[in-house]
């Protein structure tokens, strides 16, 4: 039975050699491919390292941003100070802004820090898994490193201004980087933004406390715009101060029906956001489903940053060939 199946040894040898030649073709046609893909891909030279213009000045931050649940003792409490009660209404509106402005002169103060970012997005229609990073930032010239941490680890991503040619440089890490390395791609294109709402270059509390300002400066102008403050007890037992936001009316000025924001109860620093989405109404009292979410976490403005630390070429990094 086994003879009539496989046939004879004679006739066994022939099927056995035209396997062996399929699959020396297919591993040679792989390795010709990851060949082609390194190839077209050139290597980190030493010299990028060369010509990052602080390369041999790095930048140290010289402040700390408390994230303490609560406020650090003073001597004196000068300027606004959040609300004891819950506060509404156009007091609300012109107090938030008076506590913002101070924080958005903080940071720009600031040279860079490092931090746990969070980051849940709804892109499209489907709301993606939460993703945690860990990220450095450089706010003159601007640069951004990323890690990914969860759900997929391994993902780097890395822009400087001023540098290659202002783009984004990613990889995949893993596997992946076995056909490419890595990839150059303008931050606002639509392979970067495959998986995000925002750029890299708008990422950062700096950014994100820039457009909280210009958006309480409109509510200030807006009688239908509604803002409370009040205060917050997570699951974790943290206390944050609260500032949530209502408006009525969809355009180009006001791309969520609702704003809820989370600041440090002793640096005032929002470090935590959620946005969401008109509803179909969109009507005030009908909030649309989540649009994305942020947090920061573990900030830390007290670390040493150079041009190495947002450099492609940094050995501690993966953008290299394996």
């Amino acid at each position: 039975m086994v003879a009539e199946i496989l046939g004879t040894a004679d006739q066994v040898r022939p099927v056995r050699r035209i396997l062996a030649w399929s699959l020396g073709g297919f591993a040679v046609a792989a390795a010709v491919g990851i060949g082609v893909c390194f190839w077209v891909t050139e290597p980190l030279e030493p010299e990028d390292l060369a010509a990052l213009d602080e390369l041999n000045h790095p930048v140290v931050a010289k402040a700390s941003l408390a994230t303490k649940s609560k406020p650090e003792a003073s001597a004196k409490v000068t300027g606004p100070v959040w609300p004891l009660e819950k506060l509404e209404g156009d007091e609300a509106k012109r107090l938030m802004l008076e506590l913002l402005l101070p924080v958005e002169a903080k940071l720009d103060r600031m040279t860079g820090y490092t931090a746990t970012f969070r980051k849940q997005e709804r892109i499209g229609t489907t709301l993606r898994p939460e993703e945690t990073l860990a990220i450095k930032i450089r706010h003159r010239p601007f640069a951004f490193y990323g890690k990914f941490l969860a759900p997929r680890p391994g993902k780097e991503v890395v822009y400087a201004e001023g540098h290659h040619e202002n783009k984004v440089i990613a990889t995949g890490g893993g596997l992946t980087r076995l056909l490419v390395p890595r990839l150059a791609l303008d931050p606002s294109s639509p392979v970067a933004l495959a998986d995000s709402r925002h750029p890299v270059t708008d990422a950062g509390l700096a950014h994100l406390v820039h457009r909280l300002v210009r958006f309480r400066k409109l509510d200030l102008t807006d009688a239908e715009a509604t803002t409370s403050l009040d205060h917050w007890t997570d699951p974790s037992g943290r206390r944050w101060f609260r500032s949530t936001h209502l408006h009525s009316h969809r355009n180009a000025d006001r791309p969520f029906a609702k704003v809820e924001v989370l600041y440090d109860t002793a640096s005032l620093m929002p470090l935590r956001i959620s946005n969401f989405d008109w509803s179909a109404a969109d009507a005030l009292d009908v909030v649309g489903p989540l649009a994305e979410k942020y947090g920061y976490d573990d900030v830390q403005i007290d670390v040493p940053l150079s041009a190495l630390d947002f450099d492609p070429a940094n050995p501690n990094y993966a953008f290299h060939r394996f």
